[in-house]
């Protein structure tokens, strides 16, 4: 990379010869100038660095670095002068100069390091400006892919998160992009400078997630062997993205809930109030308002993180968006491994894609696109390489969602629990389809009621084992050790 260096002094002599030794290195273009006002003139030609000299007739060095900050804030500036004068130095640093230089005691070299040392510097910020750039452009909005109606409609509502800065609560079904589009409000937003932050509220443990969220001090429990610095203080001047919201336990939601009122927090086992600037959006896959009827959500929270809600359709209401995202995800396939240029899908292929319910919506058929391009033998892709089975399919979420209403409905009527936070919860038996107790005076073993209590936390957690564990107060491996005995898993 190149870089353009300006150097302003009145000594011509003393300027020829920085502009000689720094002429050496084939990156720099060093051009020399007499006086302020002329270096002045030149600032639209964007240099990288400038050597300013501080004595100069007309506008002083000072009087100099000041405009050049104000047009150019972000280029260093290296001060020179033939006085050591300590008061001239600190006026300058405080004016925002990089360094400061003295003729005669300064050899030319530690001119020579500072300069380089500057120069690292702007080529690492152009180089985050880039990157930044790029993650701009992946996640804007127009990187989501979708031009039906129902999709406009979400568009429409996403530019209008831009005007302000309300939490955004993104509700569908899984796989329908919901991270996507709060990256794109993200890097869309004043904040896209910011970090950020992910959280997955249903990957992290329920004893950690205090932790994750706010942070801890050393010493505040067992093995924390060192401060942490949670998510929201993370997040801050950017955003946090709070997945999974519905997954999080009553007494976190009660945190959460205050963290978001005042926008402070405290790290476990601190007594510092911490203050932080961060833009909240979250998502969820379920459907929040019965869960506040059932007393699995807080009313107050849903109020507080539901203040702007976007809905995501299912790629099955999506229309003329599924042949076009399909073609997205063969090309974008193509592109990255040329080893299967030319694969192109059948009509057969085509029509059995729009046929397709997509249970796991996009992001079912991205995986299903991937697959069917390593399948193929020949260019075109045969409806058989789709392996899209009617018979195995699993069925969308709002018909699994209806059925379970249904199941529930038709439920022995049990005896309505009182939870820890005086709300009414709904009996887990409905839910696992499994009785830890034995019926009238029937005398229950241990082992038996082990066995059920393994299945019936592994039922709830869907099958997710760690989860199950967690919920059980048992470890992973002791949870993988049971369900092969009761021969839960293979």
């Amino acid at each position: 990379m190149g870089f353009r260096i300006f150097v302003v002094d009145d000594d011509r002599h003393y300027a020829r010869m920085i502009s000689y030794h720094l002429d050496k290195n084939p990156d720099y273009t060093v051009t020399v100038f007499a006086d302020g006002q002329e270096v002045l003139d030149k600032l639209d030609d964007q240099p990288h660095l400038l050597v300013l000299d501080i004595m100069m007739p007309g506008i002083g060095g000072i009087e100099t670095l000041k405009k050049i900050k104000e047009k150019l804030p972000d280029v260093p500036v290296i001060m020179v002068s033939a006085q050591g004068v300590v008061d001239t130095a600190v006026e300058a640093m405080k004016e925002g100069a990089y360094d400061y230089i003295t003729k005669g005691r300064d050899d030319l070299n530690k001119l020579s390091i500072v300069v380089k040392n500057a120069l690292e510097k702007v080529s690492l910020a152009q180089e985050l400006e880039s990157l930044r750039e790029e993650v701009t452009s992946q996640y804007g909005i127009e990187g989501i892919i979708g031009e039906s109606q129902a999709m406009q409609s979400s568009y429409r509502l996403i530019h209008k998160t831009l005007r302000g800065d309300l939490t955004v609560a993104i509700q569908g079904e899984s796989g329908t992009g919901k991270e996507l589009v709060a990256r794109a409000i993200h890097f869309n937003s004043p904040r896209k400078n910011g970090t950020f932050v992910v959280v997955n509220c249903a990957a992290i443990p329920r004893e950690l997630m205090e932790s994750e969220f706010f942070g801890h001090e050393k010493g505040s429990f067992t093995g924390a062997h060192a401060r942490k610095i949670g998510k929201f203080e993370q997040a801050h001047g950017g955003t946090i993205f709070l997945d999974e919201i519905g997954e999080l336990d009553l007494d976190l939601q009660a945190k959460l809930l205050r963290a978001l009122q005042n926008y402070e927090i405290q790290r476990v086992g601190g007594n510092e109030t911490i203050k932080f600037d961060a833009r909240v959006i979250s998502a969820t896959n379920r459907d929040i308002i019965p869960m506040i009827r059932k007393g699995k959500f807080r009313e107050d929270l849903y109020y507080r993180l539901f203040q702007f809600p976007i809905h995501l359709p299912p790629l099955r209401e999506r229309e003329k968006d599924v042949i076009l995202l399909a073609n997205h995800f063969l090309k974008s396939y193509l592109k990255s491994h040329p080893e299967f240029k030319g694969k192109t899908l059948s009509s057969e292929a085509r029509r059995a894609i729009l046929n397709y319910k997509w249970p796991g919506n996009v992001r079912e058929m991205k995986s299903a696109i991937e697959r069917a391009i390593l399948i193929s033998d020949a260019n075109e892709i045969s409806v058989n390489d789709m392996m899209l089975n009617a018979r195995t399919m699993i069925s969308p979420w709002e018909e699994r969602s209806q059925h379970t209403m249904q199941e529930s409905s038709y439920a022995p009527a049990t005896q309505p629990l009182n939870g820890e936070h005086g709300i009414v919860e709904e009996s887990a038996d409905a839910i696992a389809g499994i009785s830890l107790g034995g019926n009238g005076n029937a005398i229950v073993s241990l082992e038996e009621i082990k066995h059920k209590a393994v299945e019936r936390a592994y039922r709830i957690c869907d099958g997710n084992v760690d989860k199950a564990a967690v919920e059980l107060g048992i470890g992973r491996a002791t949870m993988y050790r049971l369900l092969k005995k009761y021969e839960l898993i293979g």
